[in-house]
């Protein structure tokens, strides 16, 4: 397996090679055709200047035909190229050669085809295989009457060998470039990666120590390490909080349960050291009992939590009317209230307020907070239980005039196990602070929020946001 430092340089180095590639081959075309280029100019002005010089020779009123002497001086000092003078019946009347093997084949059909006036380039092989770059041209004579072609040859072994040259720098050029290349390709891959080390390192130490307050070095630049790194905090911040969550719900939890196991146990040993009446061994089975149940809901509740925070509870939402739930567990509740001299006010609204919802869920979610309000009230103290609406919410409000909840408690009050300070609550109420826990999850579960107001002294109120459906 690559690693990523190997994988990145080959990237790197696939790219540089495909590049040095390309511009070798364009550097190569480019060099050959401007020299074709440059030869072809240079035979074009030759033919130039050797069509003038046969018009001056004509204007001298000097012998045109083959073998004339006064052309072959007058092409010797005009061209060193290999050259030629063809008629149309395609004789060479007049011809200067390097060497004897380099005569260029005449073919007078395919000279024919030419157009008067116009220079045509061709690359030929001559009869000693040397290559050679041609310009031909038709003109017309001098007396207008018929027409010949001037014929120029240059050797292309000049271009040859610049570009054998060419070929033998590019050869050793790229794959020099390309050491280098791979040598700084792992070089530059090592700084890009460096950062991930630190963080990869930090992450064993952590893994290792199972310590989660470590953290990973961040870097001033929100780059993309640094967004890596700062991610990667955050992450271990989240896991750190969720960390400690557990680990003080299960001491809670092994709190909770353990004391009225104790004291169930103590009672029990307690009556069966000796006989006891009838109506003792009732009330201790009475009082068990009582622990029993409050077990069971203890039990049931975390059941429920464990099993919200690992996604498996099912909600049955559907449209209920809210102010109708409210009213049958006004009535519901209104015992309990008054067992306290306590006075329970359901404040209805205008109309119905239909949510989309658990119908279970909301019933629980009243109970806990009319419960709570109960718990946390004087006696002769008053509750109210409010709904109305407000926009697109259905705003439900539980207000009590208890001893309220001071500042430093209240942005816990929605922690699991969470008991109100000492000072504020009453010593009577039971529970194991887990009732506003569960309204909070059932509240989030249907996409509502829930905020409490308290000042002690004056009371509590729990406001709750539910979306409602507007009916159509």
């Amino acid at each position: 397996m690559l690693s990523l430092r190997i994988k990145l340089t080959l990237y790197y180095l696939a790219i540089l090679t495909v590049i040095l590639l390309v511009f070798g081959i364009s550097i190569y075309w480019y060099l050959s055709r401007s020299l074709v280029m440059t030869i072809d100019e240079t035979l074009e002005f030759q033919i130039t200047k050797i069509e003038r010089s046969m018009d001056q020779v004509a204007d001298a009123d000097m012998p045109d035909h083959p073998g004339n002497t006064a052309h072959e001086e007058q092409l010797l000092q005009i061209s060193p190229h290999l050259t030629q003078l063809i008629d149309e019946r395609g004789m060479v009347t007049d011809e200067m050669l390097a060497t004897p093997k380099d005569r260029i084949p005449v073919e007078i059909d395919a000279l024919m085809k030419l157009e008067t006036g116009r220079t045509y380039f061709n690359t030929m092989e001559l009869e000693s295989g040397e290559p050679m770059r041609v310009a031909t041209k038709r003109v017309l004579d001098h007396e207008g009457n018929g027409t010949y072609f001037i014929r120029l040859g240059q050797s292309l072994e000049a271009l040859d060998i610049a570009r054998k040259r060419l070929l033998l720098v590019l050869g050793l050029a790229i794959p020099a470039v390309l050491l280098l290349g791979s040598y700084g390709g792992l070089l530059l891959a090592n700084q890009a990666l460096r950062p991930v080390d630190r963080v990869t390192k930090a992450a064993e130490q952590i893994g290792a120590a199972g310590d989660l307050s470590e953290r990973v070095p961040a870097s001033a630049r929100m780059d993309e390490i640094g967004r890596l790194a700062a991610t990667f905090n955050h992450m271990i911040s989240r896991l750190q909080a969720a960390f400690e969550r557990q680990k003080q719900f299960t001491s809670d939890a092994s709190h909770e349960l353990r004391t009225p196991l104790a004291v169930m146990r103590a009672d029990i040993e307690i009556t069966l050291r000796r006989e006891r009446g009838k109506e003792e061994y009732q009330r201790v089975l009475t009082s068990n009992l009582e622990e029993i149940v409050r077990l069971s809901r203890l039990v049931e509740d975390l059941l429920m939590l464990a099993r919200a925070d690992a996604g498996k509870v099912e909600l049955k939402c559907e449209p209920m009317d809210l102010d109708d739930l409210c009213s049958k567990m006004t009535e519901y509740i209104l015992p309990l209230a008054d067992q306290r001299d306590q006075t329970l006010t359901y404040h209805q609204p205008q109309g119905k307020v239909i949510i989309n919802a658990d119908m279970h869920r909301i019933k629980q979610l009243l109970l806990n907070l009319l419960d709570n309000a109960i718990k946390y009230t004087e006696q002769r103290g008053s509750i109210i239980l409010g709904l109305k609406t407000e926009g697109d919410d259905a705003v439900l409000t539980v207000s009590d005039s208890g001893r309220g909840i001071p500042p430093e408690d209240l942005p816990h009050i929605f922690d699991r196990f969470f008991r109100r300070s000492a000072k504020t609550s009453d010593r009577s109420a039971s529970g194991f602070g887990l009732g506003l826990s569960i309204v909070k999850w059932i509240v989030d579960s249907i996409w509502g929020k829930i905020v409490a107001q308290s000042e002690p002294g004056k009371g509590t109120t729990f406001i709750v946001r539910l979306p409602l459906i507007k009916e159509v």
